[in-house]
Parts: C-alpha cells; sequence; structure tokens
C-alpha cells in the first residue's frame, strides 16, 4: 500500500493576513495557536497537515538563533511524522522568508531522518520530502540535500563499528565516489608509510594485529581562488583501547567513535567538490586501531616522528595526536600549505570544558580567519569557542629524554594536545578543532543524534563558503607566517 503523504505547510507568525490558502474559520484557529506560542500544529483529517509558524525575525534573513529555532521546529516536526507513521512530505512554503530560512527547515528534516540500522532485521522507514518554494528550488535544493548526504554519510561511518570499519576499511571508503566528483584518492600502501618514516602512526600501530593506513585525498578545481591547498588532517583512530595505558570501566564503550576527524575530513572536501567550491583543498587520513599485544607502546619509549622529531611517550592512551602529528608533519614539508587543519576527537578535557555544546578550537598564525569561523558556527549552530596557545604550555610537552613528550601533566589537556600537533606544522597557520564532546550522543538533541552528529562539517563548510566570496579574508593570515619552522 502506498504511504500516505503529509502536507507541510510553511507560514510566518507575523505576516498570517497576508495568507490566501486558508478559510476564515482556519485562519482564526492559526492565529490562535500563533498566540499560545506555539511553533506548528498537526491536522489529520481529512489528510494530515502541519502548518508551521516561522519565528518573527525583523531583516528577514534570519539569524542565527532564528535559524536555529526553525531547525528545531522541523525536528519536532519529523517527531510527530514518526508518531503518527508518515514517511513522506510535500513542503508548501507560504513563508515569504529566505532562501537561508527555508533551506534551515529542509536541513533539519534531512539530517533529523537520519538513522543507523544495518545490524538489525526491522528497518527504519526511509524519509522523503518534496518542496513546492519560490526562495529555495533547482541547483540551490540539489545543493542543500549534496550537503545533508554528506554529513550523514559521515555519521554512518562513525557509527559503523570496529569490526566493520577497520583502517584499511577507511581508506577504501574515501575511495568510494570520489573520482565522479573530481577528487584524487591515494592510499598508500603500508610499505610506503614505513618508507617514509611516520614514526607516530606506524608506533601507535605496533599494538595492532591490522595495518595501519594513510589516506590523501586532494581536490583543485581550474579557477581555485588559492594557489596553496587547505589541507584537512582528521584522525583515524578506528578504535581506542587506550593502548597498554588502558582505558578502564564505560570509558572504552564509544571508542569507535575515535576516528570522527577522518569521517568530518572526507566529509569536507567531498562537500567542497560537491558544491563546486574554487577551493584548493586536501585531506589526510592516517587510520590505525590502538589496541594491545605483546609489540605494543610503552610509556618510556622514544619513538621518532617523521620529521625527525624524537618523541617520549608517556602515555599511551595519547596517541591521536601521534597520527596527527605526522600527517601535519606531512603537510607542512610537502604541500605548501596556506592553512592546516586538525579535526580530532582528541582529549577528555575539551569534552569536560564544553560538554556537546560546542568545539574547543585553538590556532596560531590564523588570527584573521577566527570572525569569520566565529560567525559560520553561529550560523549553522556548530559553534567554536577558542582557547589560548599561550607559550608556556609548551613546558608541559618538555621531556628529559627525547624533544618532546607525547602528554602533558594534565592542566589544559587540551590546549597542551594542540600545542603538540602545532609543533610539527612549523610556520603554517594552524587551527585544531578538538571535537571531543560533540561528535556523538547518548540523547536525541533535536535533529541530532542519538548516535553520530558529524558535528564539524557544515561549520567548515559555511566557513570555506565566506572564505570563497571574501578576496580579503586570509590575506593578513597568509602574507606572514609565524612559528617555528618545520624540520627539513
Amino acid at each position: 500500500m502506498k504511504a500516505k503523504e503529509a502536507s507541510i505547510i510553511l507560514f510566518r507568525r507575523d505576516l498570517l493576513e497576508r495568507v490566501s490558502i486558508l478559510d476564515e474559520n482556519e485562519l482564526a484557529y492559526l492565529k490562535e495557536q500563533a498566540g499560545a506560542g506555539k511553533d506548528f500544529c498537526f491536522v489529520p483529517v481529512p489528510e494530515p497537515v502541519f502548518l508551521v509558524l516561522f519565528p518573527q525575525d525583523g531583516n528577514g534573513t534570519g539569524t542565527g538563533e532564528t535559524l536555529e529555532k526553525i531547525r528545531i521546529t522541523a525536528s519536532r516536526v519529523l517527531d510527530k511524522m514518526k508518531d503518527e507513521n508518515l514517511c513522506r512530505a510535500k513542503i508548501v512554503d507560504h513563508s515569504w522568508r529566505s532562501e537561508t530560512e527555508v533551506g534551515a527547515f529542509l536541513e533539519a528534516l534531512y539530517l533529523g531522518s537520519y538513522s543507523f540500522d544495518p545490524f538489525k532485521k526491522e528497518k527504519k522507514p526511509e524519509f522523503s520530502f518534496r518542496l513546492e518554494s519560490d526562495v529555495l528550488e533547482g541547483k540551490s535544493l540539489e545543493r542543500l540535500k549534496g550537503l545533508c548526504r554528506e554529513v550523514n554519510r559521515a555519521k554512518y561511518m562513525i557509527d559503523m563499528p570496529f569490526s566493520g570499519l577497520n583502517a584499511g576499511q577507511l581508506g577504501e571508503w574515501a575511495k568510494k565516489g570520489a573520482e565522479d566528483s573530481g577528487i584524487k584518492v591515494e592510499v598508500w600502501p603500508f610499505s610506503k608509510i614505513e618508507k617514509a618514516g611516520m614514526g607516530g602512526l606506524l608506533g601507535v600501530n605496533q599494538g595492532s594485529v591490522d595495518k595501519a593506513s594513510f589516506t590523501e585525498m586532494r581536490y583543485k578545481p581550474a579557477k581555485a581562488v588559492n594557489k596553496n591547498p587547505i589541507v584537512l588532517v582528521g584522525k583515524g583512530v578506528v578504535f581506542d583501547a587506550g593502548g597498554m595505558n588502558i582505558k578502564t570501566g564505560s570509558y572504552m564503550d564509544d571508542m569507535k567513535t575515535d576516528m570522527a576527524g577522518a569521517a568530518l575530513a572526507m566529509g569536507i572536501i567531498r562537500s567542497v567538490a560537491l558544491l563546486g567550491l574554487p577551493l584548493h583543498v586536501v585531506a589526510l587520513l592516517p587510520a590505525t586501531d590502538n589496541r594491545l599485544n605483546g609489540n605494543a607502546l610503552v610509556c618510556g619509549d622514544v619513538i621518532r616522528m617523521y620529521d625527525g622529531t624524537t618523541v617520549e611517550i608517556t602515555n599511551t592512551d595519547a596517541e591521536g595526536r601521534l597520527l596527527l602529528a605526522d600527517a601535519v608533519a606531512y603537510a607542512a614539508k610537502n604541500l605548501k600549505p596556506e592553512l592546516i587543519v586538525s579535526m580530532a576527537t582528541l582529549t577528555g578535557a575539551a569534552s569536560r570544558a564544553l560538554g556537546s555544546q560546542g568545539i574547543a578550537a585553538m590556532q596560531e598564525g590564523a588570527d584573521a580567519l577566527v570572525p569569520a569561523l566565529l560567525e559560520a558556527g553561529e550560523r549553522v549552530h556548530e559553534r567554536l569557542c577558542f582557547f589560548p596557545m599561550w607559550k608556556e604550555y609548551e613546558k608541559e610537552l618538555e621531556s628529559d629524554v627525547a624533544e618532546l613528550k607525547n602528554c602533558g601533566n594534565g592542566p589544559a589537556g587540551m590546549v597542551t594536545a594542540a600545542k603538540f600537533v602545532r609543533y610539527f606544522a612549523g610556520d603554517v597557520p594552524f587551527l585544531h578543532l578538538d571535537v571531543a564532546g560533540v561528535e556523538f550522543l547518548h540523547k536525541k538533541d533535536a535533529y541530532r543524534g542519538p548516535g553520530a552528529t558529524a558535528f564539524g562539517i557544515r561549520l567548515m563548510v559555511a566557513f570555506l563558503q565566506t572564505f570563497c566570496a571574501s578576496k580579503d579574508i586570509g590575506k593578513e593570515t597568509f602574507k606572514g607566517r609565524t612559528g617555528t619552522k618545520a624540520k627539513e
């Protein structure tokens, strides 16, 4: 039997007098609901109809707060659709609002309808939506759908258990559909990782029965606005048991998600290609699991990184920064990037500081980008909080036996972790996103979760769109690089 289709009609609460599709009684009812502060009402008969009331926003373009209210309303409509066993809807726009606001409503429907059920006999219904709107149609609608598909694809990867996504399989995921998007992908053979001397990645991999992988994804359109690439480095620890510093209690439960940084980097470069942004972007995905056997790293070991730096291991559960450091050093030496962005579920300190409400961000040499990043975060409600990277934090990483140790002494753990990775970027502007608190939710939060969120893809895509649109952004950042020069 054909599934019943609901209608979702969008109105603006301060312009109800302009509505011509409702009769006098219906309009009176809608005004009553608006006066009661309702954001939508459901009329089940004769056909299921949702009457949605957009919030009033004087400028008509939608502030970040307004857009998030719209997304939350959409998630409530979706919840009611699930309660009523409705999985198809026609959306009719009578809101007289901007493409951005109507897009926010659609965005939350697409993101909220994601589900992860490959291991269940009973599958959840697939949701479908079709839009009738004068402000969002054609290419704009397809771009919105495409971005949401990439976010949901990244969620699927993050939700996938280690039994279905090891380091080698992560590299294969990077290849899927990439060539059709104009992205060149190379998954290094293990022998190339060994020959390159990526001691951080190889060191963590010592405790595994599976070989590590290193994946390069390159996108360079003909008319890119940046000659040198923006390099995205994503931590790909496909399962983190902690190594010899084995995690205890429930701390290991969600560690299939420790490759979220790699999923984000992959999702961002795929979205850039999908949207046709004129940007030269490279994504680097170092991947392994962090388990323990007779060959695993132990505290006190000294390893030599890709750039020759020696590192004393003081905590084998501080492994993600070792993968990132090798990839960052490789980028700094070989790719001459304009900006390096490292992304990782890196520290419990970031999660404790901000919970699930935002990303712990740090930067050096990228000051000019901060306002655009903060604005993008507010607009898509994937917010950042910038922490300082004062020089004094470097003392936490001093070692008596090597040039660095891989873990600080406890305080400001997200900053000392970022400082460690930053060391390997040399004089390249550096942005670090610690997404530990936001990538996996145990409880549903509007259109996010439960489960993986892929929090950060929409943020970075919004920022990169601004980067493309403004010729001035980044000029002050990239004309004078500061920092310690990377070792050759």
